[in-house]
């Protein structure tokens, strides 16, 4: 699950439009906010970098391993391990804000998903089962109130695969769709992707060099992410080094042109340093993202729904189908929505498609709950 930063967003690859937006003829330049000298004092020293065994298990956490289910499968180990965490016998309470290692966050017990999924990943393959990282394209959440720059965060699970088929393990299954967008992550990637959790949770409680050096061994690891890259840009941001953001925020976008996170913060840079032309031009560009982007639309008929907007919430809703029809969500808020305008039919066809698209036990229980409480508030009306 994604951790609450002060704005979290997925980055979007999404189609070039016409608005121009500044290019240069030489490649971009970026020594300046790989050296860290504007926050450090001096040029980075490599060796400076935190090189942290990301998957080590003590003893303990081996003992106790070698316990489970002895002289089984590898599959059947993990089986019997997942059950030790859903009944309870082991257990991590999920906090945002912990990026921890396997061991830290199994002797801590917590962690946010990542930690999980390291703390998974290494216990699974000790248990001699196979496991990856996986990450899921969760759909990103919009708040435009917020004046801070936006970071991105990357939802990460597990899942193991064997003869009997592929097993997924996520810190909320309940919350989990199959449905997503997702890929495997080699090793390399999921720690890159660490270290970046890491250096921004630093970043917001203020310690900036210390930040910086974990956004710099996140892109020592995956130099050609857009995401680490928009990440570094947000830390030169807040530190009030302009030009080593801007350069960041460039660089993200030399990598993804469509990269939003990227795009909305140079239009918060150049609008805070007075270059307005160049802001507007941005800021053109992310509404030209937003508008085109189906959870954005879903976000505001969400919001449109909330306070009664019923027929906005509709006009947004059908934008978003539009765009994409296989997201159970945006059927059941419209259904939601026409049975609000008392259009019965038309609710009852887009439930029924909600339904059909949901794969989680957990999304129909919620649904089901919601259709009751509003059978409920409807009796009591009347």
């Amino acid at each position: 699950m994604k951790a609450p930063v002060t704005l979290v967003l997925a980055a979007l690859l999404l189609s070039a439009c016409t608005t121009t937006l500044p290019t240069s003829e030489a490649p971009l330049d970026v020594s300046a906010p790989l050296s860290g000298s504007a926050l450090l004092g001096e040029p980075v020293d490599p060796a400076a970098l935190p090189d942290m065994d990301l998957l080590s298990l003590t003893p303990e956490i081996r003992e106790l391993l070698a316990g489970v289910a002895p002289g089984r499968s590898p599959h059947a180990r993990l089986a019997a391990l997942i059950r030790a965490f859903d009944e309870r016998s082991l257990h991590v309470n999920y906090e945002a804000d912990a990026t921890l290692t396997a061991a830290q966050t199994f002797h801590q017990q917590r962690g946010n998903c990542l930690a999980f999924t390291l703390m998974m990943v290494a216990m699974a393959r000790e248990l001699g089962a196979d496991a990856y990282f996986n990450e899921v394209d969760v759909p990103p959440v919009w708040d435009s109130d917020d004046d801070q720059t936006f970071v991105v965060y990357r939802h990460i699970n597990m899942v193991s695969e064997s003869r009997r088929g592929r097993r997924v393990v996520d810190f909320n299954m309940e919350a989990y769709d199959p449905l997503y967008d997702q890929r495997r992550l080699d090793d390399r990637e999921a720690f890159a992707q660490f270290y970046s959790n890491r250096g921004v949770e630093l970043m917001q409680v203020g310690q900036m060099e210390n930040a910086f050096l974990h956004l710099r061994k996140a892109l020592d690891l995956k130099p050609g992410s857009a995401d680490l890259w928009a990440n570094l840009g947000a830390l030169y941001s807040r530190a009030g080094h302009r030009a080593e953001a801007e350069s960041s925020y460039r660089q993200a976008l030399a990598l993804n042109s469509g990269h939003l996170v990227a795009i909305s913060n140079l239009e918060r840079l150049y609008r805070a340093g007075g270059r307005t032309q160049l802001a507007e031009t941005y800021a053109a560009r992310a509404r030209y993202h937003r508008a085109r982007n189906p959870y954005y639309l879903y976000q505001q008929a969400r919001e449109a729904y909330e306070v009664g907007q019923y027929e906005d919430a509709k006009k947004q809703l059908k934008k978003a189908l539009r765009q994409y029809q296989d997201d159970h969500r945006f059927h059941f808020l419209m259904g939601l929505t026409n049975l609000r305008l008392g259009d019965t039919d038309s609710s009852k066809d887009s439930l029924r498609t909600a339904f059909a698209l949901t794969k989680t036990d957990g999304a129909r229980a919620a649904y089901l709950r919601k259709l009751q409480f509003l059978k409920e508030e409807s009796l009591a009306a009347h």
